[in-house]
């Protein structure tokens, strides 16, 4: 009779054997539990870090708990593992300094078993060796591939780490705003392990940058007068990056809470630089007797963090119409939970000088980009265009103008017309006197007809300048007595190169015979510049949604 210990001893044995069974098949695929922490990346960046990837063994490779490893459940098969980045080339290398640092100069593959990590070497699992670890670009995408070995055991919760991959993202779809970048896991051969999923988002695009310049003017007369502004806004919070090793930026050696640089390596061995990112400023249109020096700071941060980064300035042209800034932060971990905007003010007393001719006169218009450019070799880097398009409007520099409209001149038909100008500059207030001449334009209607016909079509002017009117003088003529105006009828648009410009005209008869015996007077109209207000302006009707029609004039 067998006993019932013996046959608890049988059943025993049978599990066992079962249970040594069960390890044998698993014993060639190892499962791994695929996670990643995608990132926001610039959809114009070259060289964007994408999110880590991360291969958890599954929980079956321990049934019975960990502290019944090893057990054989999860026994792996020497081969080969790849990241594809769906579509995207990969910029950097294979990290060969810093490695597991803040310092880290490139791609990190790393093992973590049995609370042991190992990176970029041979490892319980890494292969390491020559051509263990490959960075490679393909049609389908960058590729990041590591050797494995044979044999290993794997518990649950042992892990794989692929992190630092910086994608050349405006070379692939991520290049579209609001594009997830796919990192899709496969090995070779085939069998040696199953991934939960195969695929996983590891960054999204978004625009880094957005520049909005402020209009302003100087007038020629009044150059230390004015100021104006340009605003930086980044993009998303992680978009601009301080890798405290950039001498331009203004605190390099001080800035805490480092990202890893996971630079400066290039795929191929192709030198790379460390940089922080850059803004580009271009200014089209600028007159050329106007020097802009840029200041060399921006003020410090003012969206909703506070964060007391800065712009500040590595280079500008000599004429100023290009500057380039460096982004400059006090603690990039308070940086990236914060969307950062800062504010350049130029002023024309501080930052703008004048040449005191007519090559000072016209109106540039603004656009930023990110920077260094994708042509450069550092990381990062931007294939970012200039914006906004068009351009905004920044700054006007105009002569100092007073726009006077005489509406009714004649000299025919026994009538004249006397007109007079006077520069009021001179006053009790303190203004400044300016002196300057006036080109008065006539523009001549037909005197046969009242209908309203132009001599000439196109209608064309004929003008004369006056010579200086001082400031507190009054400058006078008659059309009979100026050559050009004689015989003729219409009206005069009088462009003086002074302000506080007011004028008169009156129109007399017995010309020609005798002594006027009426003369009837008026007020010439003021037109606000053109020059300032980007030209000839209609007046706002009062009713809500009319569109601006007829011109409404003062004095």
């Amino acid at each position: 009779m067998i006993s019932s210990k013996r046959i608890s001893l049988a059943l025993a044995a049978l599990v066992l054997v079962v249970l040594a069974g069960a390890g044998s098949a698993f014993a060639q695929t190892v499962t791994f539990n695929v996670s990643t922490a995608p990132t926001f990346v610039a959809n114009t960046g070259r060289s964007e870090v994408m999110g880590q990837v991360t291969m958890s063994a599954d929980f079956t490779c321990s049934p019975g708990g960990l502290a019944l490893e090893p057990d054989g459940f999860c026994v792996s098969t020497a081969g080969t593992i790849q990241v594809l980045y769906v579509g995207t080339p990969i910029d950097n290398n294979l990290a060969t300094a810093g490695i597991n640092t803040l310092t880290t100069n490139g791609i990190e593959v790393c093992e973590r078993i049995a609370a042991v990590t190992t990176c970029n070497a041979t490892g319980t699992y890494l292969a390491g060796g020559v051509g263990g670890f490959t960075i490679t670009n393909t049609t389908a995408g960058g590729v990041v591939s590591f050797g494995v070995l044979g044999l290993i055991d794997f518990a649950a919760g042992d892990q794989l780490l692929v992190r630092g991959v910086r994608g050349q993202i405006d070379l692939g779809p991520g290049n579209v705003v609001g594009t997830s970048i796919i990192g899709q896991l496969t090995s070779s051969p085939s069998t040696i392990a199953g991934f939960q999923p195969t695929s996983e988002v590891v960054a999204r695009s978004a625009d880094p940058l957005t520049m909005a310049f402020a209009a302003w003017n100087i007038l020629q007369c009044l150059p230390l007068i004015g100021s104006g502004t340009v605003t930086v806004t980044e993009g998303f919070n992680t978009a601009f990056v301080d890798h405290d090793v950039d001498p331009a930026d203004g605190t390099a050696g001080t800035t805490t809470n480092l990202r890893p640089r996971f630079s400066p390596t290039g795929i191929g061995g192709a030198t790379r630089t460390t940089r922080n990112s850059r803004i580009n400023i271009v200014l089209t249109g600028k007159p050329t007797g106007v020097t802009i020096t840029w200041p060399q700071t921006s003020a410090a941060d003012s969206g909703g963090g506070v964060t007391l980064a800065f712009l500040n300035k590595v280079s500008q042209s000599t004429s100023g119409d290009n500057v380039l800034y460096a982004y400059s932060a006090v603690n990039q971990a308070a940086s990236d939970i914060n969307g950062e905007r800062f504010v350049i003010t130029v002023t024309a007393a501080l930052n703008v000088a004048l040449s005191g001719t007519s090559s000072d006169f016209g109106t540039s218009t603004g656009q930023g980009q990110m920077f260094d450019a994708a042509t450069a070799t550092s990381q990062p880097r931007y294939n970012h265009p200039l914006e906004p398009v068009p351009g905004q409007t920044w700054l006007t520099v105009a002569p100092c103008t007073t726009n006077l409209l005489y509406s009714w001149v004649l000299n025919f038909a026994g009538l004249d017309t006397g007109i007079a100008i006077s520069n009021t500059s001179a006053d009790p207030y303190g203004t400044i006197n300016q002196n300057g001449t006036c080109t008065v334009n006539l523009w001549p209607t037909v005197q046969t007809t009242n209908n309203g016909v132009s001599v000439s079509h196109p209608p064309a002017a004929v003008s004369i300048t006056t010579a200086t009117v001082e400031a507190g003088s009054v400058w006078r003529a008659t059309m009979s007595g100026t050559p050009t105006f004689a015989g003729l009828a219409g009206y005069i648009i009088a462009v003086c190169r002074f302000q506080y410009g007011h004028g008169f005209a009156f129109i007399t008869d017995n010309f020609g015979v005798g002594a006027p015996g009426t003369a009837q007077g008026y007020l010439a109209n003021i037109i606000p510049d053109p020059v300032l207000l980007g030209g000839r302006v209609a007046t706002q009707m009062a009713e809500p949604g009319q569109a601006p029609v007829g011109e409404g004039l003062g004095q």
